[in-house]
């Protein structure tokens, strides 16, 4: 697949419910192709379809750091900005991938132990890192490591980024920084989001700042960020249904748009509007110019349509052929 936005498609494990239930496996990773195993689905069965990474439902969440978010995590701390967005249907592994357990750690804590690792071995420059933990629910932004501060507000700093008063964290060393995750997880509205039926776009931002030591580095500081995005998950009927129905999640829809924007040749992009979400008018800066971006699709492998359907979305979002 070729896209300015790198792919990789995760098939989770079978849960212990559906091994109980001796549910078939529906989808495999063949020959680094997604492929069906049901004839019905026409050309996912004759040849599968490619993308950037494809991992089987053995794959640990280490594995995926290291294919996928590593060389993001090395980039930022040269100076780019980068977001890893994972997607994905309701319970298809997205939380676990993002954040794992205790013997399979996710990509939260994979990044954070690693990325102090990777500053260390910048020996000319001086870092200073701080993080903060947004969440974005029905258009509402609330800070995650302050149960006070909700419905926050998007404003321009005096250099025209795009900015949001939350609170942030200086963090010196992976304990401080995974300290900071995990009250930050601790204060996820989960309970509140299912009452309403919403979910709920979680966002760790890692903002990296550098200065030279050397005598002729001028004292130039450099600045980037690092976001690491839990997307909401979504069910086949919601995406049936019209924007103007106010089904469709605001920030994912715009999302996709944009990300099918990005997927197309330069020459025939269409404007695009990062102002029509909160999520993205947030990212702004780390979904253009030079940033590096990844989307992690985590999928069910027991689950034939609805996981066709997430494969068919992720292709037509990304401009590939099936």
């Amino acid at each position: 697949m070729s896209s300015d936005v790198k792919v990789g498609i995760k098939l989770r494990p079978p849960t212990q419910q559906e091994l109980d239930e001796n549910l078939s496996m529906q989808w495999v990773v063949k020959e680094n192709s997604i492929v069906s195993l049901e004839q019905k689905t026409s050309k996912w069965h004759d040849n599968g379809v490619h993308f950037d990474y494809n991992f089987d439902v053995n794959t640990k969440n280490s594995k995926v750091f290291d294919s996928i978010v590593k060389p993001i995590v090395d980039a930022t701390v040269n100076g780019f900005n980068g977001t890893v967005f994972c997607y994905g249907q309701f319970n298809s592994g997205k939380t676990y991938t993002m954040i794992g357990t205790s013997e399979d750690p996710g990509i939260l804590p994979l990044t954070v132990e690693y990325i102090f690792d990777a500053i260390s071995n910048v020996i000319q420059r001086e870092f200073l890192l701080r993080v903060s933990y947004l969440e974005i629910c029905d258009e509402k932004i609330n800070d995650l490591l302050d149960k006070n501060q909700i419905d926050l507000k998007l404003y321009k700093d005096n250099n025209g980024q795009i900015i949001v008063n939350c609170t942030e964290k200086i963090t010196n060393s992976s304990n401080d920084m995974l300290s900071v995750m995990k009250k930050g997880i601790k204060n996820e509205r989960i309970e509140e989001n299912k009452n309403k039926h919403i979910g709920s776009h979680n966002i760790f931002q890692i903002i990296i700042e550098s200065q030279g030591i050397e005598e002729d580095s001028k004292n130039i500081v450099q600045l980037s960020q690092l976001n690491l995005v839990d997307l909401a998950g979504f069910t086949k009927a919601q995406w049936t249904e019209t924007i103007e129905e106010h089904q469709t999640d605001i920030s994912l829809f715009t999302l996709e748009s944009i990300i099918t924007q990005m997927s197309k040749s330069q020459n025939i992009q269409e404007h695009i509007d990062y102002h029509n979400s909160k999520l993205t008018e947030l990212l702004q800066s780390s979904l253009s110019g030079n940033a590096l971006i990844a989307v992690i699709c985590t999928v069910t492998p027991v689950i034939l349509e609805e996981t066709y359907y997430t494969l068919s979305l992720v292709c037509y979002f990304l401009q590939c052929n099936l």
